[in-house]
This record gives C-alpha cells, sequence and structure tokens, in this order.
C-alpha cells in the first residue's frame, strides 16, 4: 500500500500536464504590459519631435512674417518678450505690440497647431532682442535675434495611468534664429528717416 501511494506521488511530481498554461498565466501579464509600455513610449516620442517640429515652424514663420511686437526702436540691448492668453490677446514685456499682433499671433498658432493640433496660445513665449548684426543707418536695420519657445506641453499618458503617472510635462523647446532687419530701425530708401 505505501508502494503504491509513493508510486501515485512520484507520477503526480513527475506530470507535467498543464505547466504551460501556469507558465502562460504568469508571463502573459507582463508581456502585455510590456507591449503597451512600448506603444506608450513611442508616443510620448512622436509628440516629442511634433513639439519640436511645430517650434521650428513657428520660428521660420516669426522671422519671416511682420513682427509680433513693434520693432522700430528695437536696441542693441533690448528684449521684447510676447506671450498671448488662451483667446489669443497679445500682451509684451520691454515693448508694446504691434497693431496686428493678435492676428500675427494666431497665424503663427495656426501653423505651430499643423505640427501639433493640442498646442494653445498660452504654450507659446516669442522674444525679439536687439543684436549689433547690420547698422541703424543702413537700408537693411538692425537684426534682430528671434527665440520661439514652446513651454508647458504636456503628453497626456494612456497606460501610464495604470502606475498613476497622468501626464508627462516636456521641457520647453527653444529655435533661436537672426531675424529680417527691415522692420527694425530702418532707414527708409526715400527719405532717409526712420521708419
Amino acid at each position: 500500500m505505501l508502494a503504491r501511494i509513493a508510486r501515485s506521488a512520484y507520477r503526480f511530481v513527475r506530470d507535467e500536464d498543464g505547466a504551460f498554461i501556469i507558465e502562460f498565466g504568469l508571463t502573459f501579464p507582463v508581456l502585455i504590459l510590456l507591449s503597451f509600455g512600448l506603444l506608450e513610449f513611442s508616443l510620448v516620442v512622436f509628440d516629442y519631435q511634433r513639439a519640436a517640429e511645430a517650434t521650428r515652424r513657428g520660428v521660420r514663420l516669426a522671422i519671416i512674417q511682420e513682427p509680433i511686437p513693434n520693432t522700430t526702436n528695437l536696441l542693441d540691448d533690448a528684449v521684447i518678450t510676447c506671450t498671448a492668453t488662451s483667446d489669443g490677446l497679445v500682451s509684451c514685456t520691454g515693448g508694446s505690440p504691434s497693431a496686428d499682433a493678435d492676428a500675427l499671433f494666431a497665424a503663427l498658432l495656426a501653423e505651430m497647431q499643423k505640427a501639433y493640433p493640442t498646442l494653445d496660445a498660452t504654450n507659446i513665449r516669442i522674444t525679439f532682442e536687439g543684436t549689433v548684426v547690420g547698422d541703424a543707418e543702413s537700408a537693411g536695420g538692425v537684426f534682430p535675434l528671434v527665440t520661439l519657445e514652446l513651454v508647458g506641453v504636456v503628453h497626456e499618458m494612456i497606460v501610464g495611468q495604470l502606475i498613476y503617472i497622468d501626464e508627462i510635462e516636456f521641457p520647453a523647446f527653444a529655435a533661436t534664429v537672426l531675424g529680417n532687419g527691415k522692420w527694425v530701425n530702418t532707414v527708409s530708401e526715400n527719405n532717409g528717416k526712420g521708419k
């Protein structure tokens, strides 16, 4: 009788039927979490790239269109920083907004939203800084240094919410380019006086 119990116990220990199901049941949730984590990481990298592209597009448009602030008397050491409210009203520190500032900012935002559709006007900060490049006495004027910053951009997490990470805020994106001098301290070719 004892031998029979020992044989049954030995067969039970050596029997591997159903072991695959147990192993699969333990590893499948880990594989699913890993797959969704990889998908979430890809979405974060994609949003990061879109924000960088939106910044590049924005600074490019900022230097080819009429400036958002009034830059006619931008001096070598002057800095004018402009932001907008969520409804698109532009305000500038260090100077005043141009007459068309709200429309120019809206055009800038629309161009940037082509790359990153969820951007808001409050995410954009644009700075015009006077430089020593160019000459106030010539028709080319002084070339401003234009910096566009994208701040407060957030990626809403999908899988991260499982581990209580609802969102990731990206660091500020910035692009700086030497702008067009035709609106800054220029001399009119007709009368030799500033704009």
